[in-house]
């Protein structure tokens, strides 16, 4: 049985509910974190000499500011402009399940399909045996999404689908092969034909090696581009029947070691501009006050890469009715695109782990409150959107 923790008064913390001295902690944590990413990235004295200045999501206007796209604000558009929303989840929430991750697509029955690593039993704790790749369904997009059956038994994990319309398919990268070999040594690539949700899924003729959590886009040439092991950039001109080939080693990000990046998103914005939008995580104990969640990487060519300094997101969302509550970590980012080019998007989609952010991580795995997720007892996570205001 799971507690969803932070989300009701029924949190427990070692088997007791929580004092109001413990809110009251919580509450004061909340509110410091919100007023620190609101003053992030938005100096007042910060000029822009091109386009790279403002992070590749405005331009630089002649008076040397920041002209940002939306969803993006900030001096150097580096933040998402999220709207509030609930802290219910699209999968996971209900049914109460531990889901992790997954991206939706529109289909064209109109409904929205979305693929996720769903706990076969128990939470995220043990995810290296019990993940498989499910699949659920709703006909809006900020509903709870129904169970609609498995595409993977365990094990397989992180899947990211997205649609080829030159071959009028649908794409499904993830971690693990499934049964009956049941690896977990690279990623693997499936397809189903005509653009159809349910299947058959068809493994692929081709699959990136050694690709760990890969993050795919089309660029609007038709190529295809992977990001995998977080920094190295793959391309192939066709997925049937050419190989892949590593284009870049992108770097990494230089500005803070206890910032440790994972988990890409690739997309290609309306410009032709690459980015990567990483889940960022920190192994502080909670005392330390330092919590991680997001960051971005850009580049107007796919050969030299920019890491920002600036969290796109961090762990706070703020109710429609007023108050917030700071998640313990938000992981597997995925951009949410309704348009066939996928080159605006509409929300962002996380894993999150209930726990809130507050003294009692200090009883989680390494006192660290992103390790609250594969704490036993504690490992409940759920699939959650947060949309971006219009």
């Amino acid at each position: 049985m799971f507690v969803k923790d932070g989300l009701c008064s029924q949190f427990h913390v070692h088997g007791r509910l929580r004092t109001s001295l413990q809110y009251l902690l919580l509450f004061l944590t909340s509110v410091q974190y919100v007023f620190a990413y609101r003053d992030l990235g938005n100096d007042t004295d910060k000029r822009c000499i091109n386009d790279q200045d403002c992070s590749l999501n405005g331009i630089c206007t002649a008076n040397n500011r920041c002209e940002c796209d939306k969803p993006w604000i900030g001096d150097v558009c580096g933040i998402l402009d999220t709207a509030p929303t609930s802290s219910r989840g699209l999968y996971g929430f209900d049914p109460n399940v531990s889901s992790w991750g997954g991206n939706p697509i529109r289909t064209r029955d109109g409904k929205f399909h979305m693929f996720v690593s769903e706990m076969r039993s128990g939470g995220l704790a043990g995810w290296s045996t019990q993940s498989q790749c499910s699949h659920a369904i709703a006909d809006s997009i900020d509903t709870p999404f129904l169970p609609a059956g498995q595409v993977l038994k365990p094990w397989c994990h992180e899947p990211i689908t997205i649609i080829d319309q030159a071959k009028d398919a649908i794409l499904m990268f993830h971690v693990g092969s499934g049964p009956p070999s049941n690896s977990s040594a690279s990623s693997f690539l499936h397809y189903s034909r005509n653009q159809n949700p349910y299947g058959p899924w068809i493994p692929s003729p081709t699959q990136p090696d050694r690709c760990e959590t890969p993050g795919p886009a089309f660029h609007p040439n038709g190529t295809l581009f992977v990001v995998c092991n977080k920094f190295q950039l793959l391309s192939t001109n066709d997925w049937e029947t050419s190989k892949w080939d590593t284009v870049i080693d992108m770097g990494h990000p230089t500005d803070d070691p206890d910032r440790h990046w994972e988990d890409p998103f690739l997309w290609i914005d309306w410009r032709g501009n690459f980015h990567v939008l990483y889940h960022v995580y920190c192994l502080l104990p909670y005392r330390y006050g330092k919590e991680c969640y997001s960051g971005h990487a850009f580049s107007n060519d796919g050969i030299s890469w920019k890491f920002s300094a600036i969290e796109p997101y961090n762990g706070t969302i703020f109710f429609p009715r007023g108050g917030n509550m700071t998640f313990s970590t938000r992981e597997r980012p995925h951009l949410l695109f309704v348009d066939k080019t996928r080159h605006t998007p509409k929300g962002v989609i996380t894993a999150v782990s209930s726990q809130p952010v507050g003294p009692s991580c200090n009883s989680c795995v390494q006192q660290a409150c992103s390790q609250c997720k594969i704490t036993p007892g504690r490992d409940w996570t759920y699939t959650h959107l947060q949309l971006f205001r219009t």
